[in-house]
């Protein structure tokens, strides 16, 4: 159990980080200002419509886990090819890409706290709920903190590469969950 934890708990501390990290990248690599709001939009306006597709696309698997493993591996790619995008291809290419990982974005929120009832041990399930909902408070503090930090002290891309980085070592958690 604690596996799925710690990985929740990267997967969502990359996710709060990757917003404010792509909201300085957006600018530093176009020089113009309204990149990374309209990146952050894009990511954000797509998890709203990737919630429920996900989520039913988790219910209906045989093995949920593998499927989470990859939604995470595909956001953290999406990050690196937005970043790796971002002044060499228009801009326009570079807010479908953070469309397709918004879309993915619900897997590392709510795609992890689904698994519970599969992955708790029996009469844990309530103090696991708690565990796991005091992640996505850590996460929501940690995360933009961790960007600032992070792209101050090595530049704007960093922030970014982080927060893909943080997303990755989650997968093997969410590999290894029970389906």
């Amino acid at each position: 159990m604690g596996s799925a934890l710690t990985g929740a708990a990267l997967a969502r501390a990359g996710d709060e980080m990757s917003g404010p990290a792509l909201l300085v990248a957006g600018p530093a690599f176009t020089e113009s200002a309204s990149t990374g709001p309209a990146l952050l939009a894009a990511i954000t306006i797509a998890a709203a419509v990737g919630g429920p597709l996900f989520g039913v696309l988790l219910d209906r698997s045989a093995r949920p886990g593998r499927l989470l493993a990859g939604a995470l591996a595909g956001y953290a790619a999406a990050l690196a090819v937005v970043l790796a995008s971002l002044g060499h291809v228009p801009l326009v290419v570079t807010l479908l890409v953070a469309l397709g990982a918004g879309l993915l974005g619900p897997a590392l929120s709510g795609g992890w706290t689904a698994q519970l009832p599969r992955a708790a041990p029996p009469g844990l399930l309530p103090r696991v709920t708690a565990l796991d909902a005091m992640t996505f408070n850590a996460a929501s503090l940690a995360g933009p903190a961790l960007a600032g930090l992070v792209a101050g002290a090595a530049g704007a891309s960093a922030g970014v590469l982080v927060a893909a980085a943080l997303i990755l070592v989650a997968v093997p958690c969410a590999y290894g969950l029970p389906g």
